[in-house]
């Protein structure tokens, strides 16, 4: 690892590409392909190096002081931003860099050396880095410690290759169960970059030009009119008039048979993480007022797979409860846009809540309060 850190300090430039993957419970949903580019020739510790990342939804270029970014869906190119609020540079050659010498001294980890494992049929060595009571803080890029009562311990795993030391994956713990990983392939010591990068005048000429600060704002006018288009729909509108096919058979069901029974629709999507994390709560109120005039389905709103896909998938993340698929036009009749996103109907036939995220005490509150 010392030859590692070494090899690290005396890159200037590089240009590398990068899966980043994101696991839960064996699932993959997040999957981006990268090309990524930093030149470390003026930074210092403690400074964000220029760096360039590429992939099919977006272009980041940070200059050393702001970010200018291209938003392939939305034809905009964002500027003047100095902080990208998604840590875009999470387990990238920059934060190793940082990182690594911090690893091998701290007194609260622990270093285990694995069996070398092979990555893209080349040999790596592999080591765990066990931290007692402590994380991995990727954007400070330090390590925190804890003092708790309780001893914990957080792993990550580094493969590092044996014929030119240098990290080719890294996997981080993401939550009890899942993981993130990125891999490091395609290394390039003397890639050349048009200077013009660092304008942003190489971006899309026609993609309209606006700055950081007032996107975020347009973003938050928009999910702000969102959620009153939604409370307004749900006041005057009853969910009635809506057939959807059952994932398992085809057997349409019929929304309007629904009066009678507190109803909660899950919509979600294939690799949406947090969809995976709630299926497990999904199960146990499913289970739990079966026999209460209650039902849940799940509405997959994306549409993106065959059925026979979706089933497999379902059977993946152990969902119990029944799904509903093509449920794009509902989803987009009210306005659900983010997953999970919940929503309550009551006895009448009415929307009573609807929210994205999974907030179990809030959903099962209000299903008692209306059984």
């Amino acid at each position: 690892m010392k030859k590692t850190i070494t090899t690290l300090s005396n890159i200037e430039r590089v240009f590398y590409t990068s899966s980043f993957e994101g696991n839960e419970e064996g699932v993959t949903y997040i999957n981006s392909e990268d090309a990524i580019y930093f030149d470390f020739s003026n930074s210092t510790r403690n400074k964000t190096p220029k760096y360039y990342i590429k992939n099919k939804e977006s272009e980041l270029i940070f200059d050393g002081e702001s970010h200018v970014q291209s938003l392939v869906s939305e034809k905009l190119i964002a500027t003047g931003g100095s902080r990208n609020p998604n840590n875009p540079l999470l387990l990238t050659l920059h934060p190793i860099k940082e990182l690594l010498p911090q690893l091998i001294t701290n007194e609260n980890v622990e270093i285990k050396r694995s069996n070398d494992v092979f990555v893209n049929e080349q040999k790596n060595y592999q080591f765990e880095f066990v931290l007692k009571n402590s994380n991995i803080d990727w954007e400070r890029l330090r390590i925190n410690t804890f003092d708790l009562a309780d001893v914990k311990y957080t792993t990550y795993i580094l493969n590092i290759n044996t014929s030119d030391y240098l990290p080719s994956k890294i996997i981080m713990p993401n939550g009890p169960s899942g993981t993130m990983s990125r891999t490091i392939e395609n290394v390039n010591l003397n890639y050349k970059v048009d200077p013009n990068l660092w304008t942003g005048d190489l971006l899309p000429n026609e993609f309209t030009k606006i700055s950081f600060g007032d996107y975020v704002k347009q973003m938050q006018e928009k999910m702000m009119l969102q959620v009153k288009e939604s409370t307004a729909k749900n006041e005057t509108k009853k969910i009635e008039n809506w057939e959807l096919p059952n994932l398992d058979n085809d057997k349409l069901i019929d929304f309007s048979t629904f009066k009678g029974n507190v109803v909660l629709l899950e919509f979600w999507f294939k690799f949406c993480g947090p969809c995976v994390k709630a299926v497990p709560e999904l199960n146990a109120l499913s289970e739990k007022y079966k026999n209460e005039n209650f039902l849940l389905y799940g509405i997959e709103f994306r549409e993106n797979f065959p059925k026979e896909n979706l089933q497999e998938y379902t059977s993946k993340i152990k969902m119990s409860y029944p799904t509903l698929y093509k449920g794009k036009e509902l989803a987009d009749k009210y306005s659900v846009q983010a997953a999970p996103t919940v929503m309550i109907i009551d006895k009448k036939g009415t929307i009573i809540y609807v929210a994205s995220g999974f907030d179990k005490e809030k959903i099962e509150s209000i299903i008692k309060d209306n059984l």
